[in-house]
């Protein structure tokens, strides 16, 4: 199996983390050039036509694109240690909290940055009101994760799952990039710190 993907980018980030807390060793890492366009270029959109990282191609040439569904895939043939939930109510958590990550704080923070960034602009067809409209709906998000977090060592469970991942990651890459300081979240802030101390961070 092939990866194309990129350490700058959190969704390619967040399958290495993945790949790493399962010692999956077996798959070849393509590291594409961000920053020179590798993922616009006609050979990788032959690959992955929507010229985004991760793509996960099977040794038959069967691509599998989206972050989540590459995870999911490796999960069902590398099923330990479990990731997604061993109990329909722990398959249940682990859903939820990705799901509440993705859409409440990530999708938001995301659209904050593409849209007012500088450095989008030349990726993006930028809407700066709606990007500022959709980081204050990223900042009231924070707020309302930097409570759920101060009573939890996991987002979704009693252990590390991929709902953490996609947390963590998010919050590591997307607070900053759209100026501001995670520091101001100390609940946040601290769930960062330690999850990032994990072996499988420092991909």
């Amino acid at each position: 199996m092939k990866l194309y993907s990129s350490k700058l980018a959190p969704s390619p980030l967040k399958v290495l983390i993945f790949l790493s807390e399962k010692d999956i060793k077996d798959v070849e890492i393509i590291n594409l050039n961000l920053a020179e366009l590798e993922h616009k270029s006609s050979k990788y959109k032959s690959i992955a036509p929507n010229s985004r990282v991760p793509a996960l191609q099977l040794d038959d040439g069967t691509i599998i694109l989206e972050t989540t569904a590459i995870c999911r895939y490796l999960e069902s043939i590398y099923p330990e240690p479990n990731m997604f939930g061993n109990n329909p109510m722990e398959i249940a958590s682990i859903e939820m909290w990705y799901s509440r990550v993705t859409y409440e704080l990530a999708t938001p923070l995301a659209h904050g940055f593409r849209h007012t960034h500088p450095h989008m602009s030349k990726m993006e067809d930028q809407n700066q009101d709606f990007g500022l409209s959709q980081r204050k709906l990223g900042t009231k998000a924070l707020e309302t994760f930097n409570e759920i977090i101060s009573t939890k060592e996991f987002i979704a469970a009693d252990r590390f799952s991929y709902a953490d991942i996609q947390l963590a990651v998010n919050l590591n890459f997307l607070v900053r990039l759209n100026r501001l300081e995670l520091k101001d979240y100390k609940n946040l802030n601290d769930y960062v710190t330690q999850v990032f101390a994990r072996p499988s961070f420092s991909v």
